[in-house]
């Protein structure tokens, strides 16, 4: 069994996984694929996070009901229903994670009962996952929360079967080493302490990883049962097939069949496809060593993540230009920019073959970044509602905050069977195209002609028609 274990931070943006991708994870558990455990610390962390924004949200619109009573409007109904509604906010979460917790194959776990000693000493022994930081000249402790969630975790894999595999889904800084892409050597040697092999529990940083490696591991027992080799890229196949593929073994369907290529020999050159060059081509693909999808999802979420606690403002360049890093193709709504805080990956990676060359693959993917910054008080009007307060840096400086949704595209070379990140960059997302069907169409007459109205269509259908330049006449 997979069990996947959800850290406060991987859901902040959706506590019952009901956006983005995170229905496909639900589908997973209730076709016994998975389990999902919410540790019931990160359920309070949770519904504390959403009774506040829901306070904040509410005090505003008091506010501004309070300025409509000052202009003379007669306001108390309207005070009645937003309290009213405040007093709603608490049931109306808890019974949001009452109906989570319902459905197939999704379970909460209780509080674990730690030892004070215990919590004292990995405190003072600097342990993750607490964390020091500095804040002006003292240093301060973090990450009670976060090691109760650990001893959460911990919990799982002790009481659950032997051969059970955990996906941890976070990016916490307390969970993660520096190099992000695994977890601590800390929670590791816990692990070892307990007896627990390190190959049970897997680094997750975030929903859509972690369907990526259920999919993965699902294929990997039921598709491959004899070997267990991991699923490669093959020529006839684009990763996206075979993630199609992986979808229908986790729903109970039979996997396709691989299509055959046809021999070389037996193509025309004169056929469409026929031509010498691209033969040359599918043949060098055809030699080419197999990319797992994995592989490929690994590469391209450590590029993603990587890019925390970047800097996305303006650099001095060659030729004494200033101008945003490379990856930097999105609008910052920072007017002095900032650094990225968080990542929040929406949608799972998809791949396709650059159009420069065979051996490079082009995944793309939805993310949320967060950009943290200062604000100069005088730009403040200029981007008011577009970013967050939360503080002051100085007489003139605000520390300011935003999320940005952005479009991920991640070059990967795989010459020779590995996967090498070539280039990453972040861009506005596209905007949706126009549906001329949803466009009201008009007929314009000219009003200062004494005989327009004469020749204006008698009704509506034969006015449609003339448009369409169908009437006869």
């Amino acid at each position: 069994m997979l069990i996947v274990v959800l850290d406060t931070n991987a859901v902040h943006r959706d506590p019952w996984l009901t956006r983005d991708v995170a229905p496909k994870l639900i589908q997973l558990a209730a076709s016994e694929v998975c389990e999902i455990v919410y540790p019931q610390v990160v359920i309070k962390e949770l519904t504390r996070q959403r009774i506040e924004s829901a306070r904040e949200a509410l005090d505003s619109a008091a506010a501004g009901v309070e300025q409509m009573g000052a202009a003379g409007i007669n306001v108390a109904e309207t005070v009645t229903l937003l309290q009213n509604a405040h007093d709603r906010i608490e049931s109306d979460i808890d019974n949001a994670f009452v109906e989570v917790l319902a459905k197939p194959g999704v379970r909460d776990v209780p509080v674990p009962e730690v030892k004070t000693t215990d919590l004292l000493g990995r405190d003072l022994g600097r342990r993750r996952p607490f964390l020091e930081i500095e804040q002006g000249k003292t240093r301060k402790s973090l990450g009670f929360r976060d090691v109760l969630i650990w001893e959460s975790v911990l919990e799982v894999l002790q009481t659950s079967n032997s051969g059970d595999t955990v996906l941890f889904v976070t990016f916490d800084g307390g969970f993660i080493a520096d190099d992000k892409k695994s977890l601590h050597a800390d929670l590791l040697e816990d692990l070892d302490g307990f007896g627990i092999p390190r190959e049970r529990i897997r680094l997750a940083r975030g929903v859509p990883e972690a369907i990526s490696l259920i999919e993965d591991l699902v294929a990997d027992t039921v598709s491959q049962p004899s070997d267990h080799a991991p699923e490669t890229m093959s020529p006839s196949r684009t990763p996206d097939d075979a993630q199609g593929e992986r979808s229908a073994v986790s729903e109970g369907a039979p996997a396709p069949d691989e299509p055959e290529l046809p021999a070389v020999e037996d193509l025309d050159d004169t056929a469409p496809g026929g031509n010498p060059v691209e033969i040359a081509v599918d043949e060098l693909k055809q030699d080419r060593p197999g990319v797992s999808r994995a592989a490929l999802v690994e590469a391209a979420t450590d590029a993603l993540y990587g890019l925390v606690n970047e800097d996305v403002s303006e650099q001095l360049a060659y030729g004494g230009d200033y101008e945003y890093p490379s990856f930097v193709k999105f609008t910052v709504p920072l007017p002095e920019g900032g650094t990225i805080a968080a990542i929040d990956q929406t949608t799972e990676f998809s791949f396709k073959e650059s159009e420069q060359s065979a051996d490079v693959l082009v995944g793309t993917a939805e993310a949320v970044i967060t950009i943290e910054g200062g604000l100069y008080r005088g730009d403040w009007f200029e981007v008011e509602g577009a970013v967050s307060i939360s503080g002051q840096l100085s007489d003139h400086y605000l520390d300011a905050s935003a999320e940005v949704e952005v479009e991920v595209r991640v070059e990967i070379d795989i010459e020779g069977g590995e996967t090498n990140v070539l280039d990453i960059v972040l861009e506005d997302l596209p905007t949706p195209p126009v549906n001329g069907a949803d466009q009201l169409e008009f007929d314009f007459f000219d009003v200062d002609q004494p005989d327009a109205g004469d020749e204006r269509p008698s009704d509506e259908s034969e006015a449609v028609a003339d448009r369409r330049g169908e009437t006869s006449g």
